[in-house]
């Protein structure tokens, strides 16, 4: 009887099986990576432990980013989406698990502190919203497929003095949700959704131009990313 004729064949599977449970093992917990910095940014994990922000950085779960006045960031997910974080910000990717296709396992979590963000989602939310949401201080942001942009408006911000505090979303393509304790409104393309406590029902607004500029959408390709 050749042994080696079984056991090679058996060897070969199992260690295919190691490699591809080391890859997945290798990016788990790993949110995107870093495309473009401007300006000072940091980074700081669960820890507590921080670092300046630089290209090709790479974005785990539990990470916050911070922009310092006139900084911004450029993230690249996993799932294919982008975010786009801008001056005086702060974002946290409290949670990202991606497989490479959508199976029900996935899910897309941010917490927006202060400041702003733009986000072209992934594969991640495109069927089922509820796996993809932004958390501010009052209100929660649901998506199916969308360009959009968050705003949080801090008390003793320098916007302060220009809008009300509160969280402000507008859609630019798709479609989004706000929700609160007192219910949930849909926003669609050129239009803003707003709410200054988690106690009071989001409401449509014209778009404030104090808060929303016209900037580029992350771009697809970026060089030598």
């Amino acid at each position: 009887m050749n042994i080696a004729k079984h056991v090679i064949p058996a060897l070969s599977i199992f260690l295919g099986a190691c490699l591809m449970l080391l890859s997945q093992t290798a990016y788990a917990g790993v949110a995107g990576n870093v495309q473009f910095v401007n300006g000072n940014a940091q980074v700081t994990n669960a820890s507590g432990q921080s670092h300046v922000l630089q290209k090709g950085d790479v974005i785990h779960e539990s990470d916050t980013v911070t922009t310092a006045k006139g900084a911004s960031a450029q993230i690249k997910m996993r799932d294919g989406g982008f975010i786009v974080i801008r001056p005086e910000s702060q974002l946290k990717f409290d949670s990202f698990v991606f497989s490479g296709e959508e199976d029900g396992s996935e899910r897309s979590f941010f917490s927006l502190l202060k400041g702003g963000m733009r986000a072209i989602t992934g594969l991640i939310g495109q069927k089922n919203k509820s796996n993809y949401r932004i958390a501010t201080s009052t209100s929660t942001i649901g998506i199916r497929g969308t360009d959009h942009e968050t705003f949080v408006v801090t008390p003793g911000s320098a916007l302060a003095a220009l809008a009300p505090v509160g969280t402000y979303n507008k859609v630019n393509l798709g479609e989004t949700t706000m929700t609160t304790e007192k219910g949930t409104i849909s926003i669609l393309p050129n239009q803003m959704g707003f709410v200054g406590a988690m106690d009071q029902m989001p409401q449509l607004q014209p778009v404030n131009l104090n808060i929303f500029t016209v900037i580029p959408a992350p771009l697809a390709q970026a060089k030598g990313g």
